[in-house]
């Protein structure tokens, strides 16, 4: 059995031998990285639960005074420490103002992560740009002379509106291909949060896709590219651009960049994701993401992204007041539902399960409805799942 909950000091290992096993920029295989983005998602949690939490106090009045006590103490918690963050200095001078969400997959025969996706809900903002490269084929022709060319061309951009991001999306490898589908899983999951708590996210949702890159962290893009201009090798590169891209604007050229007339892997990488990142970029994709020519000017890979009130998870997901168990095990119906629970310490929880979901109420199996710790639940939210083809992770 499997559970999705929020990232807790006690992952930091398990997190840390994760990002070793792919390359992501989202989670690099740092534990200073890592245990910082543990601490900045504590506290969005805990803001959560400051709202949260007031939804259903009248729903589970029985806890009373503690439960109160638990909000405020979230919600002072979470306010001290924004507080700090008025010069926007680590991973606060990328994201913003905007909250960082960090889930783990649970094993719950093992007790070990090995699992894990993020979202943030917004991502820059103005004054804090996000950096893209936008692609365009551009041609010319002679009469006179009776020919033409076509070029591909890359122009430097950025955007201050702040859009929802999700990445990070990491499954232990000896957990691919697995019979419950656990890498859909983990992406599911943060479409749940954010239609839980929508007015917390922004109109569109992005996806950065890593571009191209081989297990000892060759990316063609970058080497053939950008490298040029940043003269710094590429895991040092990104684990500075954890805290910071500035750099971006002030070393990249200006204007129109003809990629085609550079090494042939520059073009062929722009907008292409390697072999581990593909069946994320498919998921996506069948999930309504659309990539518009913009990529990553590091590594080349395609920005996909989505209106969020379009996104059909997004629609299917609302919050209830109660969940129940199944009377029998198998009783429960062949729909598929994410149930998740929010508890007034901003502790997060979320299982799949057979079920159903009326306006109020989620049914679910028995054996799940045990690791929602509904006695403290102040949120609870549900998703149904449309029916699809069984398929690999």
């Amino acid at each position: 059995m499997f559970l999705i909950r929020h990232a807790e000091p006690r992952d930091l290992d398990d997190l840390h031998a994760l990002a070793k096993q792919t390359y992501f920029i989202n989670l690099p295989p740092d534990r200073d990285i890592i245990a910082n983005k543990i601490d900045q998602s504590l506290r969005s949690f805990a803001s959560l639960a400051t709202r949260g939490a007031r939804v259903v106090e009248g729903v589970k009045g029985a806890k009373g005074a503690k439960a109160g006590k638990a909000v405020a103490d979230a919600r002072n918690h979470h306010a001290k420490h924004q507080s700090g963050h008025g010069h926007s200095t680590g991973l606060r001078a990328v994201t913003g103002r905007g909250d960082l969400f960090l889930l783990v997959l649970e094993n719950l025969e093992t007790r070990s992560v090995i699992g894990t996706s993020q979202v943030i809900s917004k991502m820059g903002g103005p004054g804090n740009p996000r950096y893209f490269m936008t692609l365009e084929r551009v041609s010319r022709s002679s009469r006179s002379l009776g020919m033409g060319w076509e070029h591909l061309v890359g122009r430097l951009g950025s955007d201050e509106s702040g859009p929802t991001e999700i990445g990070g999306l990491i499954l232990n490898h000896a957990f691919r291909g697995h019979p419950l589908r656990l890498g859909r899983l983990l992406s599911f999951a943060r479409f749940h949060l954010i239609g839980i708590f929508r007015e917390r996210f922004s109109d569109t949702v992005l996806a950065e896709m890593l571009g191209p890159i081989t297990r000892s962290g060759y990316n063609p893009f970058y080497e053939k590219f950008t490298r040029h201009f940043i003269t710094r090798a590429f895991a040092d590169v990104y684990r500075f651009s954890q805290t910071s891209r500035e750099f971006l604007e002030t070393l990249l050229p200006k204007g129109d960049i003809y990629l085609s007339i550079l090494d042939p892997e520059v073009a062929n990488a722009a907008g292409e994701v390697g072999d581990d990142t593909r069946p994320a970029r498919k998921l996506l994709e069948r999930m309504g993401f659309v990539y518009h020519n913009r990529i990553d000017p590091l590594d080349g890979g395609p920005h996909l992204e989505a209106v969020t009130d379009e996104l059909a998870l997004v629609k299917q997901t609302h919050r209830i007041k109660s969940v129940s168990a199944a009377p029998r095990k198998g009783s429960a119906k062949a729909q598929r539902v994410l149930v998740g629970t929010l508890d007034d310490r901003g502790h997060f929880r979320l299982v799949e399960s057979a079920g159903s979901v009326t306006e109020d109420t989620a049914v679910i199996e028995r054996g799940f409805v045990e690791h929602l710790a509904l006695e403290h639940a102040a949120v609870l939210g549900a998703t149904t799942l449309d029916v699809e083809k069984p398929g690999r992770s």
